[in-house]
């Protein structure tokens, strides 16, 4: 998929800590549950899920969040930026904040997930919402559609 632009590259707010992307996000999410909520401290957590080969990390992270085996949050252990998190769908995939990325301005959520917690009047963009997280069975058809008509870098 060469409309992707690839690679693209970024950091934490520090700078500490690295990534690069050589592989095509095959979803964009924004999870509005109240854990992504105290996770951000912002109204919701946005994701580009990628597979877990297309992303290089320069630099040490630490894991925070719920300190989980499965999913890892992992964040930056200087100024505490959460990075990404490993362990999506047996560790196949990987969910990175965009907005790491030096351009995360095309970013827009397919989805929004968590939608029984979304806080008043928050928009995010996303085509599609459901309460908690998409069935399983969805998601199939949720990376079908991101494909054909989800955002792309300029």
């Amino acid at each position: 998929m060469s409309d992707w632009n690839l690679p693209w590259t970024g950091a934490c707010l520090c700078g500490q800590v690295r990534v690069r992307v050589t592989e095509a996000p095959v979803f964009a999410s924004a999870c509005h549950c109240r854990a992504c909520q105290k996770l951000t401290g912002g109204a919701y957590s946005l994701s580009l899920m990628l597979p877990a080969s297309g992303l290089e990390v320069e630099g040490e992270t630490e894991i925070g969040g719920l300190h989980n085996p499965v999913p890892e949050h992992h964040f930056c252990p200087s100024c505490k930026t959460w990075l990404f998190t490993r362990g999506i769908a047996g560790g196949a995939f990987v969910n990175l904040r965009p907005s790491l990325l030096e351009d995360a301005s095309w970013v827009v959520p397919y989805a929004d997930t968590g939608v029984a917690d979304r806080l008043p009047g928050v928009q995010s963009g996303a085509r599609v919402g459901y309460p908690a997280f998409p069935p399983v069975e969805d998601y199939a058809g949720l990376m079908e559609g991101y494909a054909r008509d989800g955002a792309r870098p300029a």
